[in-house]
């Protein structure tokens, strides 16, 4: 007999007999019927999947999805949702699509509990089936002899913060030239092996052995970076003196091809989103119903640099030792010491496509690496471009780095 519970959140969950759903889209979207349908008729995963991705990942920012039936066991997750598993031997894990573009396919075996989590909090109620607005879905699928569930939901699996390393001195930072954006075609999304990540225990899960402990965070939450006020833009091409060895030279983005409109919200605070957001994607607060406007294209956020520069995100930025190559309309930033091999001429770039903010590494001797909020450092494949959320740190080589902050 499986019994199903959700803690009421902001997603879509979907409940049926042996699938179940949570999805990042608004609950008067089309496509919460489609997929209501799909699962209340006991269809094959794949035809779930794959209604939502005639939607489109700028559509459908992240979905959790299990199908414990005969034929299929299986769960597949994108973006910031999760799965964990206790099977009926008491192992746990979890699955996560942290640092993976596309998505998470997994296979599942003799399944005892299940918890298809947000990280929401509050009380656990019932539901047979239907699609009600939920941050978690605890289903459990056998009748396996284990404590009763909490009605709070379960806190996230700490993850030790990547180390902070040591910031060598930075001697300038250049931006070679401004030139008129050319709009480039969107690059296909690229297949990412998946990542998963195995657990001792959960402390809902029938298990002895007690839960991992908090590690202690390195490095502050991300609100903290809102707390400091980010510096005010240059609107000019300034090119300032290198007279001394600490000066910076510093090229800001000029001017632009022009205005850009674009279909968006507005959230309570004036701040823009995209058409398909759910939720504010500054102050991440839900937007209210309304219908999308052509309204000019924000700038995405800025670049802040180890030496405490800003790069403002209305372009392409490519940066490197000396950047070069045929990239019209991109800021060029020169970064680290002339005479430094530890970072290549031109070692990784920064792309806007849409409301998307991609970065990529370009073939560099040292490589690049990325830091997401919460998550360990991940080293990125060559000419493979990856996601920027806010609060992500990339660095180049091991020398010099730069955090992605969203703005208004």
């Amino acid at each position: 007999m499986t019994e199903v519970r959700y803690v009421p959140g902001t997603w879509v969950a979907v409940v049926g007999e042996r699938a179940w759903l949570l999805l990042a889209v608004a609950p008067e979207s089309d496509l919460v019927r489609r997929c209501w349908e799909l699962v209340r008729s006991d269809e094959a995963l794949d035809e779930v999947v794959a209604a939502i991705m005639d939607e489109g990942f700028r559509a459908v920012s992240g979905f959790a999805l299990v199908r414990l039936a005969a034929a299929e066991r299986r769960a597949v997750v994108r973006g910031g949702a999760r799965v964990q598993v206790v099977r009926e031997d008491g192992a746990a894990e979890e699955i996560s699509a942290a640092g993976v573009g596309t998505w998470v396919d997994r296979n599942l075996e003799d399944v005892a509990r299940l918890r298809v989590a947000l990280g929401a909090s509050g009380p656990a109620l019932p539901v047979s089936a239907g699609v009600v607005l939920a941050g978690e879905l605890l289903v459990t699928v056998s009748d396996a002899a284990a404590p009763e569930m909490p009605d709070a939901a379960v806190p996230d699996v700490p993850v030790a913060a990547a180390p902070v390393l040591e910031e060598p001195a930075v001697e300038h930072t250049v931006v070679l030239q401004a030139e008129p954006v050319r709009e480039e075609p969107p690059t296909p999304a690229p297949q990412v092996t998946q990542m998963t990540g195995v657990i001792q225990s959960f402390d809902w899960a029938p298990l002895a052995t007690p839960a991992p402990q908090p590690l202690q965070a390195t490095q502050p939450p991300m609100s903290a970076a809102w707390a400091e006020p980010a510096p005010e833009p240059v609107t000019e091409t300034v090119l300032r003196s290198n007279a001394s060895p600490n000066d910076t030279r510093m090229l800001h983005a000029g001017k632009g091809g022009g205005a850009r409109l674009v279909r968006a919200k507005r959230c309570p605070q004036g701040h823009l989103s995209s058409d398909y957001a759910v939720h504010c994607r500054v102050c991440e607060v839900p937007l209210p119903h309304q219908d999308a406007a052509m309204l000019t294209m924000p700038v995405l956020g800025l670049l802040r640099l180890s030496n405490g520069d800003t790069i403002a995100l209305d372009r392409d930025v490519v940066l490197g030792r000396d950047p070069s190559g045929d990239r019209r309309g991109a800021n060029l930033v020169q970064v680290g010491r002339e005479n430094d091999t530890e970072i290549s001429r031109t070692h990784a770039d920064v792309r806007l496509s849409g409301w998307d903010v991609l970065v990529r590494d370009l073939g560099s001797t040292n490589g690049t690496t990325i830091s997401r909020p919460g998550c360990p450092p991940e080293k990125l494949a060559p000419h493979i471009e990856q996601f920027l959320t806010p609060g992500t740190r990339v660095t180049l080589g091991d020398q010099v780095h730069f955090t992605f902050e969203v703005s208004g």
